[in-house]
């Protein structure tokens, strides 16, 4: 009787660790597809504070590395280019996905965190007037794609 106990306990508890792994391979987001599209957003400026992130592209680099290629661009001032653009680095680590890229010509660095679904939030440090520079808030939510966008 001891002897079926211990063959039930350790079926029970192979089968507990695959179901395990599985949900947390299930959880993870896959930037290929998440990232993709349109984002529109604000960065905490006076002024002109639209933003728009486009990604047209995602493709693996490494084990959590990926290289996106998009562009970021005041709001209503895009490029309605389908390809090229900058190459933006996306990581993840512990769960989370990160889009990093410099922006403009002052080379602002921009990190990025996917936050749900469709969210990208986090901080812009910014080179202002007279050469000072400060982080600044920026926020990102995702668009569905217009009638003309779709292929």
């Amino acid at each position: 009787m001891t002897r079926i106990v211990q063959v039930f306990i350790a079926v029970f508890s192979l089968q507990f660790l695959l179901i395990s792994d599985a949900t947390i391979s299930f959880a993870q987001v896959d930037p290929t597809k998440a990232l993709i599209g349109t984002w529109e957003g604000q960065i905490e400026i006076t002024g002109n504070s639209g933003r728009t992130l486009t990604i047209n592209s995602v493709k693996a680099k490494g084990d959590g590395e990926w290289v996106a290629r998009g562009r970021f661009a005041i709001a209503g001032m895009e490029s309605k280019e389908e390809t090229g653009g900058q190459a933006m680095s996306v990581l993840s680590k512990d769960n989370d996905v990160f889009v990093e890229f410099v922006s403009g010509g002052n080379k602002n660095p921009v990190k990025l965190k996917l936050v749900g679904e469709n969210k990208l939030e986090s901080t812009i440090n910014m080179v202002l007037p007279g050469g000072r520079s400060g982080d600044r808030r920026i926020k990102f939510e995702k668009v569905a794609p217009k009638a003309g966008d779709v292929k």
